[in-house]
């Protein structure tokens, strides 16, 4: 039995592998695993394999009764497709519901040949790249892998050239939220296409917009949790200028301003403003993806741009601190900037370097910042 390192490359005999992918604990509720056949230029050929769901001739799984072990039989001499020279095997959170380390590791043994063990402590990403099993002048090998995609399965099909389906088989095991509406809020950075929190979007069978323009349907196009943001496709009336993003980092002491819906119930329709200045550059236990800010926020806040001296996005507004006075968190403008790429979206980015009186900022943006409403 040989022990693998990622990168390492070992020679297969056949066409046919067994391969088992080890947790140390129960992952059926939190991780699938999915075998991707790609050509050359790493696109999908045809429908990927999932463990936890049959309907492919070449992938045969089960998973062990205490939930630890998937066990994959591969026979590529059944892949319906010569194009097809890659399988790649992925391990990825259910909806990209937070990262791939709720195993802390994982170990896959092909056949009685080779064994490779990632450690998964830490891991931020969403989905990972285990293994390839790859074809070279007719005869197939293994390579050890160690590749993330942050933003999940479904974001990483999507670069694959195709849409995945990464949501769970199992029923939620996660916490009911109370109650069953609530409210956040959006802003538009593109156009029909607004970004808010992850967790305002999350577990939203209806999602409205509002502003006094109007109301709007919206639904969502993809969901960050790691990162807290989502991205909601909605279709915009009249014409309005999404917000740009600025593409240096935030300063200390950089004043900033939020435009939001806070307790939307007691404060009515209309938009909110506060301000204040970055206060820290790092989140709670030094998040690196998170920036700390003074301007007092409320429930309803989350989504709200953070925006500078210019009307530049610096950050989305995500969370605070309650026990402690204005200690609120915003997730870097650079991440959102990154989900869109990600997800191909094209927004715009600040060129003016021009001070603007908040006045000015309000009266030219608040047109782009809309309330969620969200019902289960």
């Amino acid at each position: 039995m040989v022990d693998l390192v990622a990168g390492a490359n070992l020679a297969l005999s056949g066409n046919a592998w067994t391969i088992s992918v080890k947790f140390p604990h129960d992952i059926r509720n939190e991780l699938g695993i999915a075998v991707l056949p790609v050509n050359e230029a790493t696109l999908l050929q045809i429908t990927p394999g999932f463990a936890h769901k049959p309907g492919v001739d070449w992938l045969i799984s089960e998973l062990s009764a205490d939930g630890t072990t998937y066990k994959l039989t591969i026979d590529a001499s059944r892949i319906p497709s010569q194009n097809v020279s890659r399988l790649l095997i992925v391990a990825y959170r259910y909806s990209a519901y937070g990262s791939v380390d709720a195993g802390k590791h994982v170990e896959l043994q092909l056949d009685a040949l080779c064994t490779y063990k990632i450690d998964l402590t830490g891991m931020a990403a969403a989905a990972l790249v285990m293994a390839e099993i790859y074809q070279r002048s007719g005869a197939w090998k293994i390579r050890a892998l160690a590749e993330t995609s942050a933003y999940g399965l479904a974001v990483f099909g999507q670069r694959l050239g195709m849409e995945l389906d990464d949501s769970s088989p199992y029923p939620s095991t996660r916490p009911e939220q109370n109650p069953e509406t609530w409210t956040g809020t959006a802003f538009l950075v593109a156009p029909n296409v607004f970004m808010t929190n992850a967790h305002v979007a999350d577990g939203a069978s209806r999602i409205r917009l509002t502003s006094l323009q109007g109301a709007i349907d919206a639904e969502t196009i993809i969901q960050d949790n790691n990162n807290d943001l989502a991205l909601l496709r909605a279709t915009v009336a009249a014409p309005i200028q999404p917000l740009r993003f600025r593409q240096t980092g935030a300063g200390l002491a950089e004043p900033i301003t939020t435009l939001g819906y806070p307790l939307a119930g007691i404060m009515g329709s209309g938009i909110q403003v506060t301000q204040g200045v970055v206060s820290g550059l790092f989140g709670m236990q030094n998040d690196i993806r998170a920036l700390q800010f003074t301007a007092p926020i409320q429930p309803g806040s989350s989504g709200s741009p953070l925006l500078d001296a210019q009307g530049a996005v610096l950050g989305v507004v995500s969370a605070t601190f309650a026990q402690s006075q204005n200690m609120n968190f915003a997730i870097r403008g650079l991440l959102a900037m990154a989900l869109l790429e990600a997800v191909n979206i094209n927004f715009e980015v600040q060129a003016s370097s021009t001070n603007q009186a908040t006045t000015q900022i309000v009266a030219q943006l608040q047109h782009a910042i809309w309330k969620v409403e969200c019902a289960r």
